[in-house]
């Protein structure tokens, strides 16, 4: 669904089989699905039948979307978009940093195939995302949830995050998805019971919990697909282990997936869970790690003044950017003036309000920066993210002697 070749090798094997299908350019997906509006009236019946060839259009797209996420986000997962960008609501057009989690997540489906072949079992994917502010991934995972509930039959998904607003969020996204399907990916909807329950006829059903819990998170289920958001501030984020992880099944169709910015360091689940994932610790190397740093948007701008240069503390900041974004958005990123104008006039005004951690924790370029001591430290803040900055990783070296070789 999500890697190129897993997508091509389920379209052939459907054609095998006698299902034509052809894909449609973007412009007469979204053409077709406005044609289609207008032929439904108020009481939801068509003014018309629909011709031989809108017919066949039907068919083909249903297909695809059926085995093709992409293809199905870019023309009818509905979402609303930022100001920026046109602001109103409409069908998704990927960033940058969703472009690159979705890319992971098709690296990660690969893989999935060949464990499945090799040892007729795989966990799927679990994945956790760490993110900079205001990046998409709350739009981004909430299509891959309803993608699976509404082209599959008897998929259970849970959407949990850590208050009833919060909550609520997860269920109007949720609702402007479907309620925006043309008619015929639309699934029927059996029970809709607000920031509880959504069912289909299908038989695939979808379950809204907040962190606070009495129950726990997940328990007492079986879920196909699970989504937890802003982890990092759950009081209770450790239970997820104990309530969430028993009730996910090992198959190639489950996705779970967590996602938050940082909260703090040291004793703190978010910290503790995500570094092990990153450092691939004994237990943790199935999780996907997904990191999208702030710099990876470009809605982070600000048009620079003609006679502006960087500061120091800017220029730190684009060394570092440069040496470490191979790693996180698979090239080197050079960044703009634009970015690097935002960047030093946001990281000015919080040094001058105090809440430099706070800044660095939202907008960060690293893992290690986005996480923050929370209360005050022995050293500034602008202090330590400047030893970070200058600071060397070990490498390792071979000390050769007369009568010996040693490898440090």
């Amino acid at each position: 669904m999500y890697s190129r070749l897993i997508v091509d090798q389920k379209l052939r094997e459907v054609a095998k089989r006698g299902r034509p299908f052809e894909r449609a350019s973007l412009d007469k997906s979204l053409s077709m699905k406005e044609r289609f509006l207008k032929l439904v009236g108020a009481d939801g019946k068509f003014s018309r039948d629909l011709s031989p060839t809108e017919r066949e259009f039907t068919r083909s797209e249903l297909t695809i979307c059926k085995f093709d996420f992409r293809y199905w986000a870019e023309r009818y997962g509905t979402i609303k978009r930022d100001a920026q960008f046109g602001a109103g609501v409409g069908p998704i057009e990927f960033w940058e940093s969703q472009q690159r989690a979705l890319e992971l997540i098709g690296n990660r489906e690969e893989e999935i195939y060949r464990e499945y072949e090799k040892y007729s079992f795989t966990d799927g994917v679990l994945a956790a995302w760490h993110k900079s502010r205001q990046l998409g991934a709350t739009a981004m995972m909430r299509l891959i949830n309803m993608h699976r509930m509404t082209m599959y039959k008897n998929i259970t998904c849970l959407a949990a995050s850590m208050d009833e607003p919060k909550v609520h969020d997860l269920y109007t996204k949720d609702k402007l998805i479907i309620d925006n399907l043309p008619f015929f990916l639309k699934p029927t909807i059996e029970f809709d019971v607000k920031d509880e329950h959504i069912g289909f006829r299908s038989k695939s059903s979808l379950t809204y919990q907040k962190s606070g819990s009495q129950a726990g998170i997940g328990t007492g289920g079986n879920w196909d697909i699970s989504h937890c958001t802003e982890c990092a501030l759950w009081d209770n984020a450790w239970r997820l282990k104990f309530d969430l992880d028993p009730a996910i099944p090992k198959a190639k169709s489950t996705f779970r997936s967590l996602e938050s910015t940082a909260n703090g360091r040291g004793d703190n689940f978010w910290f503790n869970f995500t570094e092990s994932i990153r450092r691939k610790d004994r237990g943790f190397e199935r999780w996907l790690y997904i990191f999208t740093p702030c710099y990876i948007a470009s809605k982070n701008r600000l048009p620079p003044p003609d006679d502006w240069r960087p500061a120091e503390e800017t220029r730190r900041y684009a060394e570092l950017v440069e040496n470490t974004s191979a790693e996180w958005v698979g090239h080197t990123v050079y960044p703009p003036r634009e970015h690097l104008y935002w960047w030093e006039t946001e990281y000015m005004q919080a040094e001058q309000e105090m809440t430099l951690h706070m800044f660095l924790t939202n907008h960060c370029a690293t893992p290690e920066q986005s996480f923050q001591n929370v209360a005050n430290s022995a050293l500034p803040v602008k202090t330590i993210e400047w030893m970070r900055g200058t600071s060397q990783l070990g490498m390792p070296y071979v000390i050769e002697s007369t009568g010996a070789k040693m490898e440090v």
